[in-house]
């Protein structure tokens, strides 16, 4: 804030003492200018739990109502789906160092990254992006040879050698040769790891469709709400979601396994063509949570991102 406002902010006593217990311990409310007005900021004190986008809307909601003015949020992190729907909503927010939106004052979405190698600051492909997944749930790839890499994930040594160059731009691992071989060092671990790629990550969804047919077994694995119901407590949609890579989707499609269909009525499975084989990361008959998060990040239905947040607490790093 004092990087918004030129000066340190200062705490409002008296206006925090007007507010339920509920917003006093989730928030310490504060003031500081802002181009030649006092702005309310509200500074999230929790934070290592994440929030669905639902729940900031009401608790912004309860302390404009209770102080009569409308309250910046400052939170320590906003994934790009929370983000995206607070900017619908008309919600006022700063994520300190990354980025902020006040609507009317003054507008400012850009993502900041440090300047860097040529690169940083694009979506991995993904290769790269089933790399970093692998490491964080399958098996640790720290400091093993890009040939060893390439046999555990399936891709050519070629591939692999691209990979460790988008890896090394966006800063998420450093290569180091060891005789002729070249390995990798992944400075960050878990989910420290899995927050500082989460601007290189994008959904590996890169079709859905409906489809008729029976219901399909491995290598096609449960996932999108599906998945979701098997791993928290919402109720799975009428049509049960299931992912393929996009090669193994086109041959079954190719051998009339499945019938496309134009209306959801006539469906009987919805299946999505992934961008990697999520085989690779495979949590039994399911697709892995963090491609899950993933692949729903962007949903804007309340209850979902409400799972997301509860599955997200469980995840093991």
């Amino acid at each position: 804030m004092a990087e918004l406002a030129g000066e340190p902010p200062s705490l409002a006593v008296e206006k925090a003492a007007r507010l339920p217990l509920f917003l006093r311990e989730g928030f310490q409310l504060c003031s500081a200018p802002l181009w030649g007005r006092r702005v309310l900021f509200a500074v999230e004190q929790d934070a290592l739990r994440p929030r669905a986008p639902g729940e900031y809307e009401k608790l912004a909601a309860s302390l404009r109502s209770q102080l009569g003015e409308p309250v910046v949020l400052v939170l320590a992190r906003l994934p790009s789906y929370a983000r995206n729907r607070l900017v619908r909503l008309g919600i006022p927010f700063v994520v300190p160092s990354s980025q902020f939106f006040l609507p009317t004052v003054m507008v400012d979405l850009r993502e900041r990254f440090s300047p860097g190698k040529a690169g940083k600051g694009k979506r991995l492909t993904p290769t790269a992006q089933c790399l970093v997944l692998y490491h964080l749930q399958r098996a640790s790839l720290e400091n093993l040879p890009l040939k060893e890499i390439a046999a555990r994930i399936g891709y050519s040594p070629i591939m692999l050698t691209k990979v460790k160059d988008e890896l090394e731009a966006a800063e998420l691992a450093q290569p180091s040769r060891q005789g002729r071989s070249i390995k990798l060092h992944f400075p960050r671990h878990g989910r420290g790891l899995w927050e500082q790629a989460q601007p290189y990550l994008a959904s590996p969804v890169k079709r859905t469709l409906w489809l008729r047919g029976d219901m399909p077994r491995p290598p096609a694995l449960t996932a999108g709400l599906t998945a979701l119901s098997q791993l928290t407590a919402i109720a799975d949609d009428r049509l049960p979601t299931f992912a393929l890579s996009a090669e193994a989707f086109q041959a079954s499609m190719a051998k009339g396994i499945f019938q496309s269909c134009n209306e959801p009525e006539e469906a009987t499975l919805r299946m999505e063509a992934w961008s990697y084989d999520p085989l690779l990361l495979a949590s039994g008959d399911r697709v892995d949570s963090l491609s899950l998060q993933l692949s729903l990040r962007e949903s804007l239905d309340e209850r979902i991102q409400q799972q997301l947040a509860e599955l997200f607490n469980h995840v093991a790093w």
